[in-house]
């Protein structure tokens, strides 16, 4: 992940144990700037790591330890890849100027396994990975014992990157059936339960608010204290004849958008909730920043709003950003199975970024303060020969999600984030329950009563319109079909993830990105903006 010009952000990690889980905070800050002040317990079953937002919102970073004794090391988490890896102390992008100018990036915390005793080389040369920005990552694979969330794994096999275009390294927390490595090796989660440190391969996701401070993964354990409402169950998507899950995909039923202007409310509903027969396959990925939809519902939401995009040199979509106070009620829904539906609010969608620099831009806006738009089109996908019916759904989405993902029994478990709790009421998961507890709720209704931006609270995630005597128009954007194609079965890592590139090339986004002070993140990780 090319990382944000001289904003690149720094590592907190703090751990918290409670209930037989592994907590690991989030916290975002800028570079070298530790944040919160978590308390330790004696068990540990249960495991929380703290992230790191930049202060932009894009790349989680969390900060681990590897070796013996400890080095602290830089990663983004990644929930579109597998593969733990870190950069080397010698990699060629910390040693080479050129090549931190070519990709604007530096080296953060790398990692020296000369001051280890604990590291071993598994295979010289076996690791290679690609992302979907063609940013590739290579070197050996080695083992070494990790600490994360205050829970040491020992000998975990990972990647050690002495040639990277990215700074930081990646922890990978999927499937290991989409490791890099020809040969399936034990990853992270795996390791989690086989060293018997959680009793069943699943973890939570709390990103939180965009301009917040704290969110965290949470190993082995829910907390009820983090999201609104049902905990709704759904199947992870299996492709006819797939044997089992490679990426974390479910069906998404519909997505709809809601605006008021000149006094009406219009709604585009994106396919038929009703009909499960016209659900698209959406990957839930945190390692990229923004989300993406099949054009034939983009190009509808984007007249709506009559938004920019620039195909030429960045890739992206721009909006206007008075939509921020003119709309702050302006949100789009997307509805999973029979009754989940996630609401994306209006500052997660409109992104403030460019400021005064926008008028560096080697193009024109139809509009006079830009905002980048955080939902983006699949169209630009398909000269990396994916079909376009699917979805990608990111960090613009996930901040608003609180997301369990169960890797033992292939469920997720969704409801609305409850943004910025200060609170935890945490269950611990058991592989021998069957599956995702059933029946969970957490709060009633979201606990703080304003979102960062000022606007009114973010609401529960209820579908239901409270529109009052306003005039309703809706428009309807078609069905997309799920043939079971959309990334499905894809081996290579680099489907894991998207970014700024897969529409209009990775030369234009740095191009711009010289001129405006933000890069693209991209690939099985990050595009952090």
């Amino acid at each position: 992940m090319k990382s944000t010009l001289a904003t690149l952000l720094a590592l907190a990690s703090v751990a918290v144990a409670e209930n037989g889980v592994v907590n690991f905070p989030l916290n975002r800050g800028v570079p070298h700037f530790r944040v919160g002040n978590v308390r330790q317990n004696v068990k540990r079953d249960t495991y929380s790591q703290a992230l790191i937002n930049n202060i932009t919102g894009g790349a989680y970073y969390a900060e681990v330890t590897v070796g013996t004794p400890g080095q602290k090391v830089s990663v983004v988490l990644d929930t579109g890849s597998s593969d733990l890896w870190v950069v080397s102390y010698k990699a060629d992008l910390c040693t080479d100027p050129s090549i931190q100018r070519q990709w604007g990036d530096s080296c953060d915390k790398t990692y020296n396994p000369t001051k280890s005793s604990s590291y071993k080389v598994l295979e010289e040369d076996s690791f290679e990975i690609r992302y979907l920005d063609n940013s590739t990552a290579a070197g050996d694979y080695i083992t070494d014992d990790l600490n994360i969330g205050g829970a040491t794994i020992k000998s975990l096999q990972m990647g050690y990157a002495t040639k990277t275009v990215r700074g930081a390294g990646i922890l990978g927390v999927g499937y290991s059936s989409n490791v890099a490595s020809q040969q399936r090796y034990p990853n992270l989660i795996d390791q989690f339960v086989a060293q018997k440190l959680i009793t069943t391969k699943a973890y939570s996701l709390y990103l939180n608010d965009r301009r917040s401070d704290t969110g965290s993964i949470l190993f082995g354990g829910i907390d009820k204290d983090k999201f609104i409402g049902d905990l709704s169950i759904l199947p992870i998507y299996l492709a006819k004849g797939q044997a089992e899950p490679i990426h974390f995909e479910v069906e998404m039923q519909s997505v709809s958008l809601a605006l008021t202007k000149n006094g009406k409310t219009t709604k585009i509903i994106s396919t038929d909730p009703s009909l499960s027969q016209t659900s698209t396959i959406a990957i839930l990925d945190s390692g990229t920043t923004l989300s993406y939809l099949p054009s034939k519902i983009t190009d509808q939401i984007h007249t709506k709003l009559s938004v920019y995009v620039d195909e030429i040199w960045t890739g992206l979509t721009f909006i206007d950003c008075q939509y921020l106070t003119s709309n702050p009620d302006l949100r789009l829904s997307f509805t999973f199975g029979a009754n989940a539906t996630i609401s994306v609010p209006v500052w997660e969608l409109v992104l403030d970024l460019l400021g005064e620099s926008q008028s560096e831009l080697p193009f024109k806006m139809p509009f006079k303060n830009a905002c980048i738009f955080g939902i983006q089109s699949t169209a630009g996908f398909q000269e990396d020969n994916f079909d376009e019916d699917w979805a990608l759904l990111g960090e613009t989405f996930l901040r608003s999600a609180y997301v369990v993902y169960d890797l033992t029994h292939h469920q997720i478990g969704i409801a609305q984030a409850n943004l910025n709790s200060t609170t935890t009421d945490i269950v611990e998961l058991s592989g021998a329950d069957g599956g995702l507890p059933t029946g969970l709720t957490g709060v009633k209704e979201q606990q703080t009563s304003n979102d960062p931006s000022g606007n009114a609270g973010s609401g529960s995630g209820s579908s239901t319109d409270k529109d009052g005597a306003k005039e309703t128009e809706t428009v309807t954007a078609g069905s997309t079909a799920a043939t079971g194609t959309a990334a499905s079965g894809a081996k290579e890592t680099d489907s894991a993830a998207a970014g700024l590139s897969a529409r209009g090339g990775a030369v234009g986004a740095l191009a711009v990105a010289s001129l405006t002070g933000f890069l693209a993140l991209v690939g099985g990780a990050v595009v952090a903006l």
